[in-house]
């Protein structure tokens, strides 16, 4: 048992998910060797894990960096996805935390889009249901991420039974990127921070892949409000709560034990 082992596991198969994406295999994650990190409130991971090559049945040594950016938000950067074997010819670059490379301005709202009022527009999203997305595991994988990430208590059984209903795919083309946006619609989770309780709950995130084809950089970013079941028919996503607010949640979602009775002072010296 090793420290945030369900986070590093999960950064570890988005490592193997990216060389997938770029590179057309279909590596498995098959378990953690070793990691390390920096010790700030958003982290630089470099992992080092083993890999199941299904085409080969052999297992492969296997490097990923993934960098935060935003404490406590799904936005990640992917900069090390490679077999350990696989020497690179120059220095691979240690990621600075806190900048993220994406071609759009910040003030762009496809950055961060609305959840559309509907999608019949065929030529814009491309729709999956629950029995179609079963074999993209990495679907699930960044649904799995946007949720921790809001949430570091999520218990690992809580995401273990998240049920997708519905995706669809946007996908937006650049100079030298692809940019792809996820609607998912979700249910199984007992637990939110915001709205109803109750696992029969369908859900909404939304989340953005942008792949940099110039550094072979993947960056995912999403999540926010809509992760936690929030209201996704206005802005802002982030609602900022109070402190009142946080405080009833956290009684709410962690309900402590009740207070030890209290032991008088000459009874505690002679325990």
């Amino acid at each position: 048992m090793y420290p945030n082992r369900v986070l590093v596991n999960l950064y570890a198969r988005l490592g193997l998910h990216r060389y997938n994406l770029s590179e057309g295999t279909n590596l498995e994650f098959h378990h953690l060797k070793k990691f390390n990190m920096t010790m700030n409130c958003i982290s630089s991971y470099r992992i080092t894990l083993v890999a199941y090559d299904p085409a080969t049945s052999s297992l492969v040594t296997f490097l990923v960096g993934v960098s935060e950016q935003i404490y406590a938000h799904l936005n990640l950067l992917v900069f090390i996805a490679r077999p350990q074997a696989h020497k690179p010819h120059f220095q691979e670059p240690i990621r600075p935390i806190g900048s993220t490379i994406c071609p759009l301005r910040p003030d762009d709202d496809k950055v961060l889009p609305f959840w559309p009022t509907d999608f019949d527009d065929t030529t814009r999203f491309y729709l999956r249901d629950e029995s179609a997305v079963q074999g993209y595991d990495w679907i699930r994988l960044y649904l799995e991420l946007a949720l921790f990430l809001n949430d570091r208590n999520i218990p690992e059984s809580h995401l273990i039974q998240l049920q997708i209903v519905r995706v669809a795919m946007e996908i937006v083309q650049h100079v030298d990127a692809t940019s792809t946006i996820f609607y998912i619609t979700f249910k199984g989770l007992p637990v939110a921070r915001v709205g109803e309780d109750g696992e029969h709950v369908e859900r909404k995130v939304i989340i953005r892949r942008y792949e940099d084809l110039s550094t072979g950089y993947l960056t995912l970013k999403g999540g926010f409000g809509f992760s936690v079941g929030e209201d996704t028919s206005h802005r802002p996503m982030t609602r900022r709560r109070s402190t009142a607010e946080f405080v009833a949640e956290q009684k709410r979602l962690y309900p402590t034990r009740p207070p030890l009775p209290a032991i008088p002072i000459a009874d505690y010296w002679k325990s």
